[in-house]
């Protein structure tokens, strides 16, 4: 799509701007692993959901948003870099796939966040308020760990995004002005 301006994130998300579907960024194969990780996390941890979620969780969930939207507001400043900006010429999907893809993680963690909040407020323990809650109990437990599992990673690729173009900026201006690396 050659005009970025008509695409919404929703659309890129389905559809992508001229590379993948947004949502491949977070549904691929790493997710194995974060469905392992949640799994794990959900015969380990010992605690209700609610337990859990006011105790470590939420205020986790809080220092992660608060990193994320630093590091995005990094991110969005070397976006309208010019070296940036002809970078993204080169990327199938164009300056679109970059901006979108900070927001996809701002939504992911944003996800979990509520969930989360949902935990805390005993939604899911007074769904299933006994021990024969085991199973979907457990399916929810997984599911809240997996998704504090891809928070973290997408998390961690919003930092390593605004410095890898950061790093790509340098470059730019560093090639242009005829100097080596």
């Amino acid at each position: 799509m050659n005009d970025e301006t008509s695409i919404s994130f929703w659309r890129w998300l389905a559809k992508g701007s001229g590379g993948k579907p947004g949502y491949r960024r977070l549904i691929d194969r790493w997710l194995i692993l974060h469905f392992g990780i949640g799994v794990l996390l959900g015969f380990i941890v010992r605690v209700n959901l609610q337990t859990a979620a006011n105790t470590v969780l939420l205020p986790l969930v809080g220092i992660l948003i608060g990193l994320c939207f630093a590091w995005a507001g990094n991110a969005q400043a070397l976006l309208q870099a010019g070296e940036i900006e002809e970078m993204t010429q080169f990327h199938k999907g164009g300056f679109a796939e970059y901006v979108f893809t900070y927001q996809a993680a701002i939504l992911t963690i944003l996800v979990t966040l509520v969930t989360w909040a949902l935990a805390g407020f005993e939604i899911f323990d007074k769904a299933w308020p006994s021990e024969a809650r085991q199973p979907w109990y457990f399916v929810v437990k997984a599911i809240l760990f997996t998704l504090s599992s891809l928070t973290l990673r997408e998390c961690w690729h919003v930092v390593l995004g605004a410095q890898w173009m950061l790093l790509m900026q340098h470059k730019i201006k560093r090639s242009k002005k005829g100097e080596k690396e």
